[in-house]
């Protein structure tokens, strides 16, 4: 265990004591009316910097200038995907206790993969489809404990993702909705039919209005020439991107889904997500009674541009710039609505980005990056497997075995039933796929499933045990080096490792009973929910791993 990690335990032992568990309501700072917390997916910490010149006075810089700044807030956790980071925002706690291992597992009672949101008892309302609920999230949320504190309140999350949606509402949300199709949609498990003023809002063509539109730069072209290239052209050639600025969203009935894909990594999405915000305000009167309620926003466009283009593109750049625009205008209605002294505002991410191994191979000094195709670890365990125990025997359900039932990276599943078949204790398995994984080049930790159960048990929480939960987890488990990027793609860039380019993120804290002022000292984005129900003066959630962060707070 890292001596930072160390600290963070001693602090959350005293959390179960009642130092960060429940919190008495402050003497000094009312209680916010309005809570809300805002997640940019893939959102790296050093863009607030990057871009700040560029940045309006009251979007970003609102909360830098007259906020608090954990500048050095990070993730302690090593699959740094949407789900995982979304899931530990409001609950403080990490997949070792909400059990979201990724966006997606393996299912050994269904034999196939599951998707983190779910649910086959739900269906969606607004459009067809498998429904979504957050039953697989096995800890409450700062929004479950204000419901259960307040019966009044109302708890409501937004996202372009219905992952980010459904992990940020909790189980007890009054609603949480997401953008499917061309519609504003939900679940069955949160309603029977959308609200009359949602489906108004839907009927008003809030997304189809965009077909045909072009997104170019908000800033003139110069202002972008020092963002990871030489000069404009050279987009197409890095990386395999071929696209370059403008960007024209396809506008004909036949091209629907060309249509969704350009909207969808674009900001076109985003204000969309804010308008919606707006009405949502507005219609359900959040924040206009002593009864404190919570709204979370999640960007989900934002993850999407960062995938495309990657961390150092012009796209990447414009797309801060106009989120940072965006965020004056919904902050500005905020402290109109509902007043400057009522409203606590958290801004953060739910992991950052590497950037495109082919820009990171160019730096000064020169950076080893690479691609590293998961299917190349996939096919080294198996053949290491296969030569050790010979082929499996297949079950009825399967075509064709193989040892490796499912590669979700970073995991791998083994095919316990063979084993079983074949009286193959499963820790011989694990050594067998750990030692042929540990031996391709790029990969620079394997810990079996056996491994990371022993830390848990002795609560040596590292990264990787972090990221782990029985049941849900694989059986062999690799951590790639830096700036290897496991992507079989030939362009755009990923998120999901331990290193610091995916797990520093912004933490913001704005408004009620927040000191004002840059916070250098490391913490966690785990601290967000203790903190919050800190300000809210409610039990924190009961898996929460953090600390309330006292140091910002009147």
């Amino acid at each position: 265990m890292t001596a930072r990690l160390a600290r963070r335990a001693l602090l959350a032992a005293a959390g179960y004591l009642g130092l960060a568990a429940f919190t008495a309501p402050s003497r000094l700072a009312p209680r916010p009316r309005l809570v809300v917390v805002i997640s940019i997916d893939q959102f790296r910490a050093d863009y607030l910097q990057r871009f700040r010149r560029y940045f309006s006075q009251n979007g970003f810089n609102l909360l830098l200038r007259e906020g608090a700044d954990f500048s050095e807030a990070s993730y302690e956790h090593s699959v740094t995907q949407t789900c995982p980071g979304h899931a530990v925002i409001l609950t403080g706690s990490y997949a070792n206790r909400n059990g979201i291992v990724a966006n997606a597992w393996y299912n050994p009672a269904l034999r196939r993969a599951e998707y983190c949101a779910a649910d086959t008892a739900a269906k969606l309302i607004g459009v067809g489809g498998e429904g979504r609920s957050p039953r697989n999230l096995l800890v409450s949320t700062v929004g479950d404990e204000l419901k259960r504190a307040e019966g009044r309140a109302r708890v409501i999350a937004i996202a372009g993702k219905d992952r980010s949606a459904i992990m940020l509402g909790g189980h007890l949300a009054d609603a949480a909705y997401w953008t499917d199709d061309t519609l504003v949609v939900t679940s069955s498990y949160y309603m029977k039919e959308l609200p009359p003023y949602v489906q108004g809002f839907n009927a008003r063509g809030a997304i189809t209005r965009y077909r045909g539109a072009t997104w170019d730069r908000i800033l003139p072209a110069r202002a972008y020439a020092m963002v990871g290239r030489d000069n404009v052209a050279a987009e197409e050639d890095i990386g395999g991107m071929g696209r370059t600025f403008p960007h024209h969203l396809s506008g004909g009935p036949a091209q629907s889904q060309n249509f969704l894909e350009g909207f969808q990594t674009s900001p076109f999405e985003n204000e969309v997500l804010v308008d919606f915000a707006i009405e949502v305000i507005r219609v359900e009167q959040l924040g206009q009674d002593e009864n404190p309620d919570l709204l979370a926003l999640g960007f989900s466009a934002n993850d999407l541009v960062g995938h495309s283009y990657g961390p150092d593109s012009h796209e990447v750049m414009d797309m801060t710039v106009r989120t940072d625009r965006l965020l004056e205008r919904f902050f500005s209605f905020l402290i109109r609505q509902v007043g400057r002294e009522n409203v606590v505002i958290a801004l953060t991410s739910d992991h950052g980005v590497a950037p495109l191994p082919e820009l990171a191979r160019q730096r000064r000094p020169p950076v080893n990056a690479a691609r590293l195709d998961p299917a190349v670890i996939t096919a080294a365990a198996e053949k290491a497997l296969r030569a050790r125990f010979g082929n499996p025997r297949a079950p009825a359900w399967v075509d064709r075995p193989n040892w490796i039932m499912y590669q979700g990276w970073p995991s791998l599943y083994l095919n316990l039933p063979a084993l079983e078949d074949r009286g193959i204790r499963v820790e011989d398995a694990e050594a067998v796929g750990k030692a042929a994984i540990g031996g391709v080049p790029g990969v620079e930790q394997v810990l079996t499933g056996s491994e990371l159960a022993q830390q848990r048990t002795r609560r040596a929480h590292s990264r990787s045990e972090l990221s782990y939960y029985p049941g849900r987890s694989g059986q062999l488990f690799y951590v790639v080096a830096p700036y290897v990027l496991p992507e079989a793609r030939p362009q755009g860039t990923n998120h999901g490792s331990p290193w610091a380019y995916d797990t520093h993120v912004p933490l913001l804290l704005f408004g009620a009973g927040v000191t004002p002022g840059r916070y250098p000292d490391a913490v966690a984005i785990a601290d967000l929910a203790p903190t919050l129900s800190h300000l809210l003066a409610i039990a924190a959630p009961g898996g929460s791993q953090g600390r309330v962060l006292t140091e910002g707070l009147r």
